[in-house]
């Protein structure tokens, strides 16, 4: 079940176990005292390993059976690569009779190693599968919600172009409409300038102050009259 698959997960992510597959596979193929140097060689990496986990086991998640487990398997390889010195030069004398010495030392289930092996690989494979499922879909959701995000932008920086035409368009009419008031106001400033100078020079003539009493008494008479057609009926 899941516990078994997270157990086979945590074996094949933890060190001590990847070395210990290589020990296992290269004492299958044991041929000569260069093959053996090499597995312990690797044997006393994991010697160091082992030293150096058991003195805080809760940090590594291990406990003393575990550490037990694992310190038994570098005695047993120990024990087989002295076997196999032992029996000197006889050890190369064919690959048949040497991979049976080997079959022999490492207990001769080779069928119930390779299932159990076959199983956690099995196991393994289908964990990797649902991870790598389970990413695509993060990945697909998260690329969605960007391709959201960015029309949502998009649409948001259309608005803000549309708005800036819209104002520039404003302050172009504004702009004209003041220069039509400048230009009326100077032709006002213009006029007024004109008449103050034709008052001016009426007043100083003597003619013009003429002219100028006429047109008041003129004025006055015009509103007098216009008063008397709305009072009498």
């Amino acid at each position: 079940g899941r516990a078994g698959a997270g157990n086979v997960n945590e074996m094949a992510s933890d060190p001590f176990y990847s070395m210990k597959a290589e020990v296992e596979e290269a004492l299958k193929s044991i041929l000569d005292e260069r093959d053996m140097k090499r597995v312990l060689f690797d044997v006393e990496m994991l010697e160091d390993s082992i030293q150096r986990v058991q003195g805080n086991l809760a940090r590594y998640g291990l406990d003393e059976a575990e550490l037990a487990r694992r310190k038994a398997f570098v005695i047993s390889v120990k024990q087989q690569i002295s076997s196999l010195r032992a029996q000197g030069p006889a050890h190369g004398q064919g690959a048949a009779g040497g991979t049976a010495m080997r079959e022999s030392l490492l207990g001769g289930d080779r069928s119930q190693r390779d299932s159990d092996r076959a199983r956690a690989n099995a196991a393994l494979q289908e964990e990797n599968e649902t991870f790598i499922e389970g990413e695509g879909l993060k990945r697909a959701l998260i690329q969605r919600e960007q391709d959201e995000c960015l029309d949502d932008l998009s649409q948001s920086v259309a608005r803000i172009g549309e708005m800036g035409l819209n104002i520039h368009n404003e302050l172009s009419e504004q702009d004209e409409i003041l220069d039509d008031l400048d230009e009326r106001t100077d032709n006002t400033v213009h006029n007024m300038a004109d008449v103050n100078r034709l008052v001016t020079d009426m007043l100083k003539s003597k003619q013009g102050r003429n002219q100028l009493c006429m047109i008041v008494a003129l004025t006055l008479g015009l509103v007098f009259v216009t008063t008397l057609i709305f009072i009498i009926p």
